[in-house]
């Protein structure tokens, strides 16, 4: 477990949080802020940790829902309290960058439930249907990567290695010649 879990993370105060998250290699920054609540982190924490480009693309979306943007998704701009306009800024800025291509999807780095995906996306199609645009639309070839069934490699592809430059050039030579090699 990370070291700075392990620290009362609430009570520091956001610079204070900024400089620690700053340590952190890639990964372990990925891993923390896939167990990062918005509820209770600081907007300023939040802001820092969406324009990270270190961040994945599985990364972003994990906390783009930890947002639980569908509450605010409809609603209009102005008809929310300042603190709530603040993290929505947030959101805003993850969309933003995930629809831009900013965040890099790396395959080892999936969602945790990457079904978050596929219904927001039925959602958003189902809106446009009926008229409505919700404030957070996600491009759906971006996310793409996040929504796609990993295929499994078949095991019985090749019977025999292939062979090398070298010996691919002279076997054919050889081979045809035999008579065992037409069986």
């Amino acid at each position: 477990m990370l070291a700075i879990v392990q620290k009362d993370w609430t009570s520091m105060a956001p610079e204070r949080q900024i400089s620690m998250l700053k340590k952190l290699k890639p990964d372990m920054l990925c891993s923390f802020v896939r167990r990062v609540d918005p509820k209770i982190t600081d907007v300023s924490v939040l802001r820092w940790i969406a324009a990270r480009q270190e961040l994945d693309l599985g990364t972003a979306l994990t906390l783009f829902f930890a947002f639980e943007p569908r509450r605010f998704n409809l609603l209009p701009r102005d008809a929310l309290k300042d603190e709530v306009r603040a993290k929505c800024a947030v959101v805003d800025a993850l969309c933003q960058r995930i629809n831009c291509g900013f965040y890099v999807p790396i395959a080892a780095r999936g969602m945790p439930n990457p079904s978050l995906v596929s219904v927001w996306l039925a959602r958003q199609k189902a809106d446009a249907e009926a008229g409505r645009r919700g404030r957070w639309a996600f491009v759906p070839g971006i996310v793409a990567p996040m929504v796609a069934e990993k295929k499994e490699r078949p095991l019985v592809g090749r019977m025999k290695p292939r062979p090398g430059f070298i010996q691919g050039l002279f076997t054919p030579l050889y081979v045809s010649n035999r008579p065992e090699a037409s069986t």
